[in-house]
């Protein structure tokens, strides 16, 4: 009796352990919702971050606006989703500026998906925050920035 509840209790705690992982990011998994704040003509603000938009890149399917992946050194963003607008900026280029005052110009190629993640589509990534520039890594090296400090504000505007 006593080996058959010790194996019982086992099997309980190995499940916990198992499981764990999964509850614990599962609220990084929810929806940040469609609503980017409001653009600003003048500068929006917004998160710089860094994709690669390439075939084997950490952006997972090909982009939104046209189907194809955009590899380096192309110069392109993906808007969260609020900015991205149902696809209304698609080819469209951005002007960014970082706070170092330098500025890149980048084609919008894909939406950073505030509402949807943590699934193959998305390379299993939580959903975009709504406020997200995401962009190669050429775009970083225009702005001089370091892709290793991983987000920076920044603020862009259509070019």
């Amino acid at each position: 009796m006593a080996s058959h509840v010790f194996m019982v209790f086992f099997c309980l705690i190995l499940n916990v352990l198992t499981l764990f992982p999964y509850i614990t990011d599962a609220a990084s998994c929810e929806s940040n919702g469609p609503n980017s704040p409001a653009y600003n003509p003048s500068g929006t603000q917004a998160i710089l971050t860094v994709n690669n938009f390439g075939p084997d890149g950490d952006g997972g399917d090909p982009s939104e606006c046209d189907g194809n992946y955009h590899p380096l050194p192309q110069r392109v963003v993906a808007l969260s989703t609020g900015w991205y607008n149902g696809g209304s900026r698609c080819g469209q280029m951005i002007r960014i500026t970082a706070r170092n005052g330098r500025t890149g110009v980048a084609k919008v190629v894909d939406e950073c998906d505030s509402t949807q993640g943590c699934d193959k589509a998305h390379a299993n990534q939580s959903p975009c925050k709504t406020n997200i520039v995401d962009a190669s890594e050429t775009v970083w090296n225009d702005l001089g920035l370091n892709t290793d400090d991983g987000e920076v504000p920044v603020t862009w505007t259509m070019a």
